[in-house]
């Protein structure tokens, strides 16, 4: 049977190849996950052993202490054994971009030991003198060598440097890194007296790490001092700057057990055509002596063997996948890597094979359920092509089911409703793959109607070929419908959580223009709002401050403070109890979260360790964006001085009110004008900041459209391979037809208006039910202060039955131009 199975592939490569095209890209994708979660932590590694690049010893504080400062290092530099040492310090520079708008920055010390410095230069020379600096290559756009550059310090006091070199990392994998070197005296200027954040050093020729660790820790260790080698270094950095790389496993994980359900749907059609196909040489086997084990044996054989050859294609497939998706999500210049494991590597071998194998059972097992001269006689396709009894009950069933979650999901809390909505969308898909082959017959028919005034008879006989094998249409259209329904899903969703986001954002943030503080903890003036409020086209301003408040026995908490004629007028978060038009002295309004956590409710009372006593007024919830999220409590201003703690940094914003009427450009403006005297503020408009909200969801939403684009891939090779083995079945019928006068022309169109509408099927389907589950899980997931709105994306959706209308004709190609090929002669001679 061994060499049976041989020469069956080798006399059947071109009925196969489809499926193991699906096969490979498959498994393409499952090893191309895998390689993407690794190169996650090859990125991290990387990073690591740049920022630690030459370090044998890092000297560390660990806790409170004196710190590390020059007397610190001074005292290193001299232990016997260090040939270099330098201190590490990071601290906000803010400065000015070519436009003359302030823009954070993070500013660094330059090692004045080439070796130890995590970064190289690009362009120029690094700084000399204190009034030089240089700047990472991608911050420095605008900017030229030689221009003056204006840093400001925590102050707001503003220092010129002149820009003399660029340069750059091979990655930085997000564990942070400077925007600005500066030479210490220059660092000193922006920050006078800096602590030390670590001081590396560099050992001389012939000392062990170890034996200098321990020469430096008699040195200066202990009182809070920590001394480890670089080593060590490196692997305590990775290990609290490591991103939950499970989760990223999950998140590709589950696109690749889509790709693999589609490809398995492809696998399980083909071979049902092909041991219909096949059924005169199988009952020949029984004939002579084959056992029903050995025939189900030779095709589960046939099977692995085809699994095993485009699996092996499709691993090393994967590399590519992995680096493609690193080069679409990832900023230009950023390192691509592509680790290739054994875990890897047999993994995505096993997965690709037993997919094969289990999508080859069932046609394997019909393959042993006709009898041998029942087979001679009659061929064993058509058999079984309508739907079934059973096959109306399990589709009843799941419909039902579904239905019954969707209820439940309507009626439940988020969490479960969600959990919920997912399985009812699970269900409803089982339900419309049951009854696919009931559908797939009027449909294509209607198409055949609908369109056989513009391409004649070629529709007509492309509706007749669909229709006489629905279940065959239908699981061909399955595939599609399956990715399509994915694709419909996540971008419907993705639109109603950015519609959502927007809407929130304008009906509780009621101000057009948002002005912050570049540098954390450092405050505006406190005559900004007036200052501001006398802009023309400016109707009100509203200072606001967050910092940590003292709430007694419940502990200290991030709250805000406001002024209290605000609320209703500029701000109006969701309140869930009580009354917030506004807030007065001594009144306190609570997040639902802290609400939650410590049971404050309205009317409860707060006496902070101050003396201050806070009466809850109102539970309310706000959208999570900047200026409308009003962290966990709401205060008046004058409540501030009372309950704020002593080390507590006050984080200020203004927000500012169009008037009615006024034009929004001018006054943005003359606001900027307004802001000249304060360099560190920082103006937004409420557009801006909804943008800044999408733009996380529209980088996500190209990301899974990139990961689903190969699962549609794998549709449309289902769609061309079903053609293709639907083409060798219809040998005799094509030539027939062509005897009675179908052009070569005439057949190609038949074919291509046949695969248009299997596309057109499982793309409307797939549609259908993506859109309905959107809707489904965007009212579940919806919330008062945060809704998620049902808000269908024309252009997207529609790019959808485009592209499949227009890749399916494409799948189509190369069957109709196989059977438009063929001799008549000879056509009409087959058997």
């Amino acid at each position: 049977m061994l060499r049976f199975v041989a020469a069956g592939v080798r006399a059947r490569p071109l009925r196969l190849l489809l499926s193991a095209v699906a096969i490979a890209l498959g498994v393409a994708f499952v090893s191309g996950s895998l390689i993407l979660a690794g190169a996650v932590g090859a990125g991290l590694r990387d990073a690591v052993a740049v920022d630690l690049r030459g370090v044998d010893a890092v000297v560390s504080q660990t806790h409170s202490g004196p710190g590390l400062d020059d007397a610190a290092l001074a005292k290193i530099r001299k232990v016997p054994g260090v040939a270099a040492a330098e201190g590490r310090v990071t601290v906000s520079a803010p400065f000015r971009d070519p436009s003359g708008h302030a823009t954070d920055a993070a500013a660094g010390a330059l090692p004045a030991d080439g070796a130890l410095r995590p970064f190289d230069l690009a362009d120029g020379r690094f700084p000399q003198a204190a009034g030089e600096l240089a700047m990472a290559r991608t911050t420095a756009e605008g900017f030229a060598l030689g221009d003056r550059v204006t840093l400001f310090d925590q102050q707001g006091k503003e220092h010129a440097y002149t820009l003399v070199g660029t340069f750059s990392r091979p990655t930085d994998a997000g564990i942070g890194a400077e925007d600005l070197v500066l030479t210490p005296e220059g660092l000193r200027q922006i920050s006078p007296s800096p602590e030390y954040d670590g001081i590396v050093v560099r050992a001389a020729q012939g000392v062990a790490p170890p034996r200098l660790v321990d020469d430096l820790d008699r040195a200066v260790g202990g009182r809070g001092i920590s001394v480890v080698t670089g080593d060590r270094a490196a692997a305590e950095l990775l290990s609290t700057t490591a991103p939950d790389s499970a989760e990223l496993t999950k998140f590709f994980t589950a696109f690749a057990v889509l790709a693999m359900i589609v490809a398995a749907m492809v696998i399980a059609n083909a071979f049902t055509i092909l041991v219909a196909q096949r059924g005169h040489e199988l009952a020949l086997l029984r004939c002579v002596g084959a056992g029903k084990r050995q025939v189900f044996g030779a095709v589960l054989a046939e099977a692995a063997a085809v699994g095993v050859i485009a699996s092996v294609v499709g691993l090393f497939g994967g590399l590519g996948v992995a680096a493609a998706l690193q080069a679409i999500t990832s900023a230009p210049g950023t390192p691509v890597y592509v680790p290739f494991t054994a875990r890897t590597a047999v993994l995505s071998l096993a997965v690709g094979v037993l997919v094969t194998v289990l999508a080859a059972v069932p046609p394997a097992r019909a393959a042993t359920r006709v009898a041998p001269v029942a087979a001679l006689r009659k061929p064993a396709e058509g058999r079984q092509a309508r739907a079934g009894r059973p096959r109306m009950i399990v589709a009843a069933v799941l419909l039902v089911a579904g239905i019954g979650a969707s209820i439940g999901a309507l009626n439940a809390g988020t969490e479960d409703g969600a959990v919920l909505a997912v399985g009812a969308m699970v269900a409803v898909l089982g339900a419309l793959l049951a009854l696919g082959p009931l559908l797939a017959g009027p449909v294509v028919r209607l198409l055949g109607t609908l369109t056989a005034p513009v391409l004649g008879e070629p529709a007509k006989l492309a509706a007749l070929n669909a229709d006489r094998n629905p279940r065959r249409t239908a699981a061909t259209a399955a595939a599609l419908t399956i990715g399509l329904a994915v694709v419909a899903l996540v971008t419907t969703v993705t639109a109603g959580v950015e519609a959502g986001q927007g809407q929130a954002v304008r009906e509780q943030l009621r101000a057009e223009f948002t002005v912050t503080s570049v540098v954390g903890g450092q405050g505006l003036p406190a005559t900004l709002p007036a200052t501001l409020a006398k802009v023309p086209g400016v109707a009100a301003t509203a200072p606001v401050t967050e910092f940590s408040g003292d709430l007694g026995p419940l502990g200290a908490y991030g709250m805000t403070a406001v002024r209290g004629d605000a609320l209703g007028t500029l701000l109006r978060p969701v309140v869930l109890s009580g009354a917030l038009d506004r807030l007065g002295p001594g009144e306190l309004a609570v997040n639902r979260q802290l609400s939650e956590e410590t049971g404050l409710t309205t009317g409860a009372t707060v006496r902070s360790k101050t003396g201050a006593t806070l009466r809850v007024v109102a539970v309310y919830d706000s959208v999570d964006a900047p200026g409308a999220d009003l962290g966990l409590a709401l205060v008046d201003l004058g409540e501030l001085p009372k309950i704020a703690l002593a080390d507590s940094e006050h984080d200020g914003s203004v927000l500012v009110k169009l008037a009615d009427g006024a034009d929004a450009g001018q006054t943005e403006a003359a606001l900027d004008r307004a802001l000249a005297p304060t360099p560190l503020a920082k103006l937004t408009t409420i557009t801006g900041l909804e943008d800044q909200l999408s733009a996380p969801l529209r980088g996500t939403l190209d990301l899974l459209w990139a990961l689903t684009a190969l699962a549609v891939l794998i549709a449309f090779a289902g769609i061309a391979n079903t053609l293709s083995l639907s083409v060798v079945e219809r040998t005799r019928e094509s030539a027939l037809l062509r005897a009675l006068g179908l052009t070569r022309g005439g057949l190609r169109a038949a074919l291509a208006a046949e695969s248009v509408f299997v596309a057109v099927f499982g793309a409307a389907c797939g549609l259908l039910l993506g859109v309905a589950s959107a809707w489904l899980i965007t009212k579940v997931a919806s919330t008062e202060a945060e809704p998620v709105l049902f808000t269908l994306p024309w252009v997207r959706l529609a790019v959808l039955p485009l592209a499949a209308v227009i890749a399916a004709p494409i799948a189509a190609a190369l069957p109709a131009r196989r059977a438009a090929r063929g001799s008549l002669t000879a056509a009409m001679a087959e058997q």
